[in-house]
């Protein structure tokens, strides 16, 4: 009767197609290098095929099992914990409202010129295809904004808090 839920026909992203040439692309170069090891394998006789399979695995499993000797039985015995360096560009919560974030009149004011314009997006059919758009190529921008909205609330507590002090 009436449609709820709409099916969404969403064109396929770029970034399928984009994984599925790589998949190609790596399926391409396990089948080139199948065909090498069985070109310079069809010369053994099976025999010769088994030796080989338990050398590889004799090998690889002693090797494997060296490993996990030596980092049973290591000398130094002490797993050594360093201390995480925090990365001088990161933002930390503390530093969110410095002076450097201070907004000024014409920065808020073309903020909420675009705040606006994306509220009016939403209004008609086209312009919600223009703001989906927009949210799917530009994935940070909505939580930018949100953030920068966020900032200015708080720097406008902020000067009313000092206002009120003095």
């Amino acid at each position: 009767m009436f449609k709820i839920f709409k099916r969404r026909r969403d064109k396929p992203s770029v970034m399928y197609g984009v994984f599925q040439k790589m998949g190609e692309a790596v399926e391409r170069r396990q089948r080139k290098a199948a065909d090498y090891l069985n070109r310079r394998t069809a010369s053994l006789s099976r025999k010769q095929l088994a030796i080989s399979l338990v050398l590889f695995c004799f090998l690889f499993g002693s090797t494997s099992a060296y490993t996990i000797w030596y980092s049973i039985h290591s000398p130094s015995g002490v797993i050594r914990v360093q201390p995480v360096r925090v990365p001088a560009h990161s933002i930390l919560p503390d530093e969110r409202l410095s002076n450097e974030t201070e907004l000024t009149s014409r920065q808020v004011k073309r903020f909420l010129q675009f705040r606006q314009y994306l509220d009016s997006l939403q209004r008609t059919q086209s312009g919600k295809e223009i703001y989906d758009s927009i949210a799917r190529y530009r994935p940070g921008l909505l939580d930018s904004l949100a953030f920068i909205e966020e900032t200015y609330h708080q720097q406008l507590k902020k000067q009313s808090d000092n206002g009120k002090k003095k």
